[in-house]
């Protein structure tokens, strides 16, 4: 009987030694204590974590309070004998922030009475203080998300709504946030644009002189970023629209100078042109009041060849007028589909008896099968009459006075293409461009002409017109007599 009490007894002792074991090495705070707060046993994480002793109050141990704390997840398990649940925050030994999750049970008697509890808990610290820096994190970088003078706007990558928008959306576009979100980024474009840049958001990266809706209905002009943001177990994308309506009415303004200085190049070019049917109305109304004023018949065929050409040289000068008045008006980008060989005839119209005179010679080499390119008709004729003005400028500054017996004061007009684009080429007989300065004759104001001859801002504006048609004008060096510009157009549609 002895022996099986002493074996009860030494398995007892060793559940006791396993049980403090695990209760001094488990892995979170544990702390036992008494109906007045003070603590009983406590663990090696306990101790690890906080300076105290057994027998001091557990709001002196874990927040060096002096008095219980008001909201008290043990006081209640020893009210009601329930778990508790419970986040507090408290001092550490070495006095740092400490910040855990507990849980309180109660320790009862065998008559079922609460005469203890114990207290579990689980070191967050580091946890809280990741979600702090997070926040600041979201804080610093939603500040600056709203503080970009460009317009960011988060939007679903297949549904196209708008999911955010950053303040400067409301100053440039009028709308509030929450007028925008959820509605479709498509609704900010112009209603023939809807269906095209649809796809081309998902598409490309970038687009250029976009046109946009602002709320009053007016129009501002964009320039659109696109990128692709992994979040939230989803693709959106990220927009950013930057406002250059006024850099655009400025480049509107600067061209409108430009198509005012070249009507001035244009005054003789015109004067010549209508002088001829002026000269043929003057010629047929002058033969029928002489024979008005010696009371001749004109017969019947003679009268009607006279008035069929005084009615179509009267249609001829009202042509050149009506095309001078349609190219010095002000007007914005209107990109269409246009046949590049209906528009550079309507470019020499006005100067064909002024380099006519001047005895320079237009050669036109097209081809009457070109595909259709994307482009502002009016603006592109700007771009050639700017290009034939310098040919002519730079053929008489090479000949002066001197008269061509063998015909080599020419401007050739050439138009081809391939599968991918449309070349234009005007090629003079000029004094040329040198090497020193090719890279310069692009730039704003940049001219080789003498003062009063030139602005320097008519290569500058080519060269942006066709830009915002897709396509780039270059000069070719490889030509060494005379100069030789190329214009190349990508092609949007091989329909006619």
């Amino acid at each position: 009987m002895k022996n099986i009490i002493k074996n009860n007894n030494i398995d007892f002792d060793s559940q006791i030694d396993e049980y403090r074991t695990l209760f001094d090495l488990v892995p979170c705070i544990i702390t036992v204590q008494d109906k007045n707060y003070r603590i009983l046993k406590y663990n090696h994480e306990f101790s690890s974590n906080f300076d105290a002793k057994e027998g001091e109050y557990c709001f002196k141990a874990y927040k060096d309070r002096k008095e219980k704390c008001f909201n008290c997840p043990m006081e209640k398990t020893f009210i009601d004998g329930n778990i508790h649940f419970d986040e507090q925050i408290g001092l550490n030994k070495d006095k740092t922030i400490f910040h855990w999750i507990l849980k309180t049970a109660p320790i009862k008697n065998s008559k079922g009475e609460v005469i203890a509890a114990i207290e579990m808990s689980i070191d967050i610290t580091r946890q809280k203080q990741l979600q702090e820096q997070l926040e600041k994190s979201e804080k610093k970088y939603y500040a600056i998300f709203n503080n970009i003078p460009n317009c960011i706007f988060v939007i679903d990558s297949d549904t196209l709504k708008i999911r955010d928008c950053n303040d400067s959306v409301e100053f440039n576009y009028g709308y509030k946030k929450k007028e925008l979100i959820n509605k479709l980024f498509t609704d900010l474009f112009m209603d023939k644009d809807k269906t095209e840049c649809a796809s081309l958001i998902k598409t490309k990266n970038h687009l250029e002189k976009i046109q946009h809706k602002h709320k009053d209905g007016s129009t501002l002009f964009t320039n659109i970023r696109i990128s692709l943001l992994e979040y939230q177990n989803g693709n959106q994308l990220i927009v950013s629209c930057t406002n250059i309506t006024d850099k655009i009415e400025t480049e509107q303004q600067l061209i409108q100078a430009s198509k005012l200085t070249t009507l001035g190049e244009m005054a003789t070019g015109v004067a010549h042109e209508l002088n001829q049917p002026l000269s043929v109305i003057k010629t047929a109304s002058t033969f029928i009041m002489q024979k008005n004023s010696k009371n001749e018949q004109i017969n019947d065929d003679t009268l009607s060849t006279l008035l069929k050409k005084i009615d179509n040289n009267v249609d001829k000068a009202s042509d050149i007028i009506n095309h001078m008045r349609q190219f010095s008006r002000k007007s914005g980008l209107n990109m269409e589909k246009i046949q590049i060989n209906d528009v550079v005839p309507r470019a020499f119209q006005i100067f064909h008896q002024q380099l006519k005179i001047r005895g320079i010679k237009v050669i036109k080499e097209t081809d009457q099968d070109l595909p259709v390119v994307i482009a502002d008709p009016n603006r592109l004729e700007q771009v050639f009459i700017n290009l034939i003005l310098n040919a002519r400028d730079a053929i008489e500054e090479k000949w002066g006075d001197r008269e061509d017996q063998s015909g080599t004061k020419k401007i050739i007009i050439k138009t081809y293409s391939d599968k991918k684009h449309v070349f234009v080429e005007v090629i003079d007989t000029g004094t040329g461009i040198n090497d020193t300065i090719a890279e310069k004759i692009f730039e704003p104001f940049y001219t080789t002409k003498e003062v009063g001859k030139g602005t320097g801002i008519g290569l500058s504006i080519s060269y942006g017109i066709i830009k915002d048609c897709g396509g780039i004008i270059y000069a070719d060096m490889k030509k060494k007599d005379g100069a030789a510009f190329v214009i190349k157009f990508p092609i949007k549609d091989n329909k006619q």
